[in-house]
């Protein structure tokens, strides 16, 4: 299994401990800003999210870019990779069962989004792997709107 996917699984999994729940940015978030500000010098984004592709297709691009004279460092490639792996993973493999206008409209938190997916990979046993299964999870958590945590119930006040 690729280190890197199985790495946004096992992210994924932990989420309520993670960045998802407001303790720090989205594993995928780097990836993604990378990904709009670096791309776009040369492509347009919307030509560039048409793609569909696995890592190691990705992977091959980025370093064809490279190649031609993309301004990437070492360090930034794993990030964009991670992010439109995810997306990619997301649109070719949620796509064979629904369209993908319901999820992307969807109001959940992270932890929703992981039941959500981890409901959908059951529905259809050895379609998603658990790779897939939780850069989907970060994806959807990262791309759609959040939905806000149950408001605590206020302390009853003390009566002497």
């Amino acid at each position: 299994m690729n280190r890197s996917f199985t790495v946004l699984f096992a992210a994924a999994l932990t989420l309520s401990s993670t960045a998802a729940f407001g303790a720090g940015p989205s594993p995928l978030a780097e990836g993604r800003a990378l990904f709009e500000t670096k791309c776009v010098s040369c492509h347009t984004l919307e030509r560039t999210l048409a793609v569909q592709a696995d890592r190691a297709g990705w992977e091959s691009t980025i370093k064809r870019m490279i190649a031609k004279g993309a301004k990437l460092e070492k360090a930034q490639v794993d990030p964009i990779l991670g992010y439109l792996s995810a997306k990619s993973a997301f649109e070719t493999k949620c796509n064979t069962c629904h369209d993908l206008q319901r999820p992307l409209t969807a109001i959940k938190n992270a932890e929703q989004w992981k039941a959500t997916v981890l409901s959908m990979a059951a529905k259809k046993p050895g379609h998603l792997a658990e790779a897939d299964a939780g850069a989907i999870t970060l994806y959807l958590s990262l791309v759609t709107p959040v939905k806000p945590a149950a408001p605590v119930a206020p302390a009853a006040p003390a009566y002497k």
